[in-house]
């Protein structure tokens, strides 16, 4: 805890470049992820809604942060180390307009980085997500608690309302919220190049959002392909393609090769897609001034 501390008040007012690699494969993830910043990518987004495609942007947002134990809740006062849990927090922000009327969603991954239950790193604590339009408003939460999912969902829609459901944990368990952590491979090889695996997934909650449907596991296949040249923007990188597909829903995300790894782009077999602008990283919770909405311009977020 105290080495974590250090790194990050060393380097919290270092703001980073834009798309900067580090090359190095192995790269300490507590050096690189205790720094006291977070890693904040813009998106441009397709994101199909009522039979059309809707232009929006999307940020994702990573960064480490303890969490209590006992309440999977941030920590943010004295709290013996024992009773922490250091972990992977994915903020993943998606706004579009449909008609006159706007979207607003974030869902939250906490990921414990040094594994609970399980040999790899990074395994699931805890799901959020919240969903806003002009008719009203959506919260839903999973939790993780030994072997079972635990979910709670708090809806303006009648036909939803107030629901609670869990479901045992499968062994070969997976979210697919949680995928976009686990696919950059942070502390190391998650699947071989070339593999594939057939998991029990968790569909995403903002598919769930707008499907309408049941709350259900599903059996899924996650593909790892091989790495190849792609161009985003008018970048060219190297990027290696994971594509999960179960019922008739398929999705590819390419990932940089070099590390740390970041998400480039993604396409959706209903249309959807999306790609980066800017990748920066900063302590953004402290960004919160007039004088700091110029970072919004070159992240190519509108104000």
């Amino acid at each position: 805890m105290a080495i974590r501390l250090q790194i990050q008040l060393s380097a919290i007012l270092c703001l980073g470049a834009c798309l900067t690699p580090v090359t190095a494969q192995s790269q300490d993830f507590y050096n690189f992820w205790g720094d006291g910043r977070a890693e904040v990518s813009s998106y441009r987004v397709v994101q199909p809604r009522y039979g059309e495609d809707r232009v929006g942007y999307g940020v994702m947002i990573y960064v480490t942060e303890d969490v209590r134990r006992s309440t999977l809740i941030k920590i943010e006062s004295p709290t013996p180390e024992e009773e922490r849990l250091y972990t992977l927090k994915l903020n993943n922000f998606l706004k579009f307009t449909t008609g006159v009327y706007d979207y607003s969603v974030m869902t939250s991954a906490f990921s414990v980085i040094d594994p609970l239950t399980q040999e790899q790193p990074f395994e699931l604590l805890k799901l959020n997500l919240s969903s806003q339009e002009w008719c009203g408003h959506v919260f839903e939460e999973v939790r993780v608690e030994q072997d079972r999912l635990l979910g709670a969902l708090n809806s303006y829609f009648e036909s939803e309302g107030l629901q609670q459901w869990s479901f045992e944990r499968p062994d070969d368990f997976e979210s697919e919220d949680h995928l976009l952590i686990r696919i950059r491979e942070l502390k190391g090889e998650f699947m071989a190049s070339g593999s594939t695996r057939t998991l029990t997934m968790l569909p995403s909650l903002w598919q769930f959002r707008m499907r309408h449907k049941p709350r259900e596991l599903v059996t899924a296949t996650l593909t790892k392909g091989t790495a190849g040249r792609i161009t985003v923007g008018d970048v060219a990188y190297t990027a290696i393609p994971w594509t999960w597909s179960y019922e008739a829903w398929e999705k590819t995300v390419w990932i940089d090769t070099a590390y740390p790894h970041r998400v480039l782009q993604w396409q959706t077999s209903d249309g959807g897609r999306g790609e980066l602008l800017v990748s920066k990283r900063l302590p953004y919770w402290g960004l919160h001034d007039l004088a700091d909405e110029y970072l919004r311009d070159e992240l190519k977020i509108p104000r």
